[in-house]
């Protein structure tokens, strides 16, 4: 059986290493890089693939990965100079807030203050 197209998926890692189709956004980091600004605000529609999208930049600049495997073959990895200055060089906090839907004010802050103490704790070891 060939490829299959997955539809729904958040996982970076799975797409490529599953052999799925996928369409290649790998430009973007570079697009990130060159136009770089105090702040990036990214918006697109609903299941546009934001969320896996900033999986991808997680996983290509992520320290704690080696995940290079996962950029091979793909747009970005023609830019040797942005592989070997960029990728798995930078620690990466990532914070999804998908989870934090609660009925309350009260109850999403309490749920956000958990999902930032838990990378802090996660990252202690940059100190």
């Amino acid at each position: 059986m060939g490829k299959q197209i997955l539809i729904g998926v958040e996982s970076f890692d799975k797409l490529i290493e599953g052999d799925y189709y996928y369409i290649d956004k790998s430009l973007f980091i570079k697009e990130l890089l060159d136009n770089r600004g105090d702040v990036t605000l990214i918006t697109r529609p609903r299941r546009f693939g934001k969320t896996l999208n900033m999986n991808m930049l997680r996983r290509f600049f992520d320290v704690s990965r080696d995940s290079g495997h996962l950029f091979e073959g793909l747009k970005i990895a023609e830019h040797k100079d942005i592989m070997e200055k960029h990728l798995n060089k930078h620690p990466v906090i990532s914070i999804t807030l998908k989870d934090a839907e609660f009925r309350t004010y009260e109850g999403c802050l309490e749920k956000i203050k958990y999902l930032i103490s838990e990378i802090y704790q996660q990252n202690l070891h940059i100190y």
